[in-house]
């Protein structure tokens, strides 16, 4: 029989068990080390106390992977992973751990849901709509089949590492917003494993960029409006780089700008996601 129930720091390992066989199939590869698994859930603030998993005859079958935090200045969940087994998918299996877990949520006070989902994956799309996610953004995920090249020196612009982030001045050079994996606070949950670069004109930063390092992805990457096109945020860019290409997800598609500056320095779209939310 199957049954529902709320997480605890002890079912870490079999969350990890569980995740690795509900992405086997996945159209992404989400295979992974169990210390990066962890690394991963620290990033996006996974709260086992409001996660849930579905179990039958002892086994973990399904789990929704729960962070908490202040989103657009809205309380809000983030489901940082969804998951069934394959033998246990088309048997109402999420539906209902979905309705479990939102109760949980709402009791400490969570005024919305968020989540990224594939836009080619039909089935989940179809599933979160019928729960009640609209879609917010389209974010793409890029990749790259070469290393940045070599960075060139810029007259008059120095690139170094910087050991903390100045969010009021950072947040001043944006367009848009990050989306929660590679926000602000998930940069602020792995100050142990993230690499902060930032470029400066007579000693005034006017550009930085954040690698988690765990996974090689790229965080945030962004140039004060009157400083771009000159090169400082490919030199950015090749800083953070090292002998394999950088990972970059979730932009906002309607960055175009941005887009456009990941494609020039090699990168090509390989996916796309929605991002959706629910309110609760």
């Amino acid at each position: 029989m199957i049954f529902y129930r709320l997480l605890s720091a002890s079912d870490l390992p079999y969350l990890y068990d569980c995740f690795l066989e509900a992405f086997s199939d996945y159209q992404v590869d989400m295979q992974m080390s169990r210390e990066q698994f962890q690394q991963r859930i620290a990033r996006d603030g996974v709260q086992p106390e409001i996660s849930a998993s579905a179990f039958d005859d002892g086994k973990m079958i399904a789990f929704y992977m729960n962070g908490v935090g202040l989103w657009q200045g809205t309380q809000t969940a983030y489901d940082a992973g969804t998951g069934v087994i394959p033998e246990y998918r088309g048997r109402g299996v999420a539906k209902d751990l979905f309705a479990f877990v939102v109760e949980r949520l709402r009791e400490v006070s969570v005024s919305q849901y968020l989540l990224e989902v594939l836009t080619s994956n039909d089935r989940a799309v179809s599933l979160y709509r019928k729960l009640g996610f609209v879609e917010t953004r389209v974010l793409a995920v890029l990749r790259s089949s070469e290393p940045v090249k070599p960075f060139v020196e810029l007259p008059g612009i120095s690139i170094r590492r910087v050991e903390e982030p100045d969010w009021r001045l950072f947040g001043s050079f944006w367009d848009g917003y990050p989306s929660w994996q590679n926000s602000s606070a998930a940069v602020e949950r792995v100050a142990n494993e993230r690499t902060l670069i930032g470029a400066y004109v007579d000693e005034k930063c006017v550009g930085y960029g954040i690698a988690f390092q765990p996974s090689k992805s790229l965080m945030q990457l962004v140039v004060a409006r009157e400083y771009r096109r000159r090169g400082i945020a490919s030199r950015i860019l090749a800083a953070l780089s090292t002998n394999e290409p950088l990972k970059v997800n979730n932009i906002d598609e309607k960055l175009t700008g941005t887009v456009s500056f990941f494609e020039a320095n090699g990168f090509k779209i390989v996916l796309e996601q929605y991002e959706m939310v629910k309110g609760l």
